[in-house]
């Protein structure tokens, strides 16, 4: 399918700024995400220690590796087994204890063979200096359902309320995702012991949240407690959601957009697929959001009801297969992603990334600016950007009659998957 373009004006003034198109907000500066770290393996989910340390999963290896100061070091902090026979297994999720400056808790999912089927394990480790010692499981999250190569989740996140959460897809075995028996196709609540807080929604179950095909990221906003999480699509309507206790989020019997008003819908879908990856909070109801099929970084703005404002792509990365895998908000406030072979930080104090965000009555979204031409005159110099953008089919309608929330879908063209 052949991209659609539109040409748009932003002029820059010395002493006047002139808007040419109303349609598109004034530009500010642009930043484009940069490479901090490269050469790594396949570094799946990655952390920020208290004293600036930098843990990451290497994903077919089952090492966690070290950078201090800026350096990689070569001796790995430690090396679980794993299996990798499938391309979304091995060592998946991190999450440090709320209390990791005291405790030294590091907390892992991993796939493990035991020569009858696959398990998902979540794998607590105590951090001595650079090494982590004394490995031990807390949680077997495929028992009873054996897993699978794929749709295995894996990302785990420490809540406001210090319980650990835990994303886990529904291994191929759709009819798992609706049943509460089982914790495949679900969004997990523990303890940080893997026993069950005698406050989740379901009395003596993990179980927070069901109906999940197969997510690969979640965080909370700090200002409200709200948990979204992204989820991949089948051959349409991946989707990012707000988490709510006991929500049903609707897979097999749906997909994206939902008739049934006992589901809960997405807050936004794309089609076709984009793969959402790892998702972080910034600020101001901004979330950053990575996209593997389009190797590239994304900000969502939701308005104060929650509702989406606009999504933007920042920038593409640009690398061949090298899509985002996790996105980690720094100590530094700039957001930090993860690809298969580095680390990428971006200065979202710019907050055009690479160009002004979209109008939010626009059914479009920004994806990239070239340069074009440079006029000078005396006393005004004009830069003229040409601006492509790939249209998107947008709905803000409500969702369901009995939700405040509105849905955005988006569509991306094939050219750029």
């Amino acid at each position: 399918m052949s991209p659609m373009h539109r040409n748009g004006l932003v002029a820059l003034a010395v002493i006047t700024i002139l808007v040419f198109e109303s349609m598109v907000p004034s530009m500010v500066a642009a930043s484009n995400p940069v490479l901090v770290y490269s050469g790594l393996n396949f570094p799946v989910s990655f952390r920020f220690t208290p004293d600036g340390r930098i843990l990451f999963n290497e994903r077919t290896t089952g090492n966690i590796r070290v950078i201090q100061s800026g350096i990689i070091l070569p001796t790995p902090f430690a090396t679980l087994a794993v299996a990798t026979d499938g391309p979304e297994q091995g060592l998946l999720g991190m999450a440090l204890d709320p209390d990791f400056a005291t405790n030294g808790f590091v907390y892992v999912y991993r796939t493990v063979y035991n020569g009858s089927y696959y398990h998902g394990l979540v794998t607590r480790l105590n951090a001595t200096g650079n090494t982590g010692v004394n490995p031990v499981t807390i949680f077997d999250v495929t028992n009873p359902s054996p897993g699978n190569l794929y749709h295995n989740g894996g990302y785990l996140k420490f809540g406001p309320d210090r319980r650990l959460y835990a994303q886990v897809g529904e291994f191929q075995n759709q009819q798992l995702a609706q049943n509460l028996s089982s914790n495949a196709g679900k969004i997990l609540r523990m303890n940080a012991d893997g026993t069950v807080p005698i406050d989740n929604p379901y009395r003596g179950s993990l179980v927070y949240a069901y109906g999940i095909r197969n997510g690969f990221g979640m965080d909370f906003d700090p200002t409200n407690g709200n948990l979204i999480e992204t989820e991949a699509g089948p051959a349409s309507n991946d989707e990012i959601n707000v988490i709510v206790p006991k929500g049903n989020y609707g897979w097999p019997n749906c997909s994206g957009r939902c008739t049934n008003t006992a589901y809960v819908d997405p807050i936004a879908t794309f089609t076709p697929v984009v793969t959402p990856t790892g998702i972080a909070y910034s600020s101001g109801g901004e979330y950053f959001f990575g996209e593997w099929t389009g190797a590239s970084l994304n900000r969502l703005k939701l308005n104060s009801s929650g509702t989406v404002q606009s999504i933007e792509q920042i920038s593409p990365i640009g690398a061949t297969n090298d899509g985002v895998l996790d996105v980690v908000l720094g100590p530094d406030q700039k957001i930090y992603f993860s690809t298969r072979s580095g680390i990428y930080s971006y200065d979202t104090s710019f907050p055009g990334g690479t160009g002004p965000p979209f109008a939010p009555n626009i059914s479009s979204s920004l994806i990239s600016f070239g340069l074009i031409a440079i006029g000078i005159s005396a006393t005004i110099i004009f830069v003229l950007f040409f601006q492509r953008r790939r249209k998107r089919s947008e709905s803000r309608q409500p969702v369901c009659p009995t939700k405040s929330k509105a849905l955005l879908t988006l569509r991306r063209l094939e050219s750029q998957l």
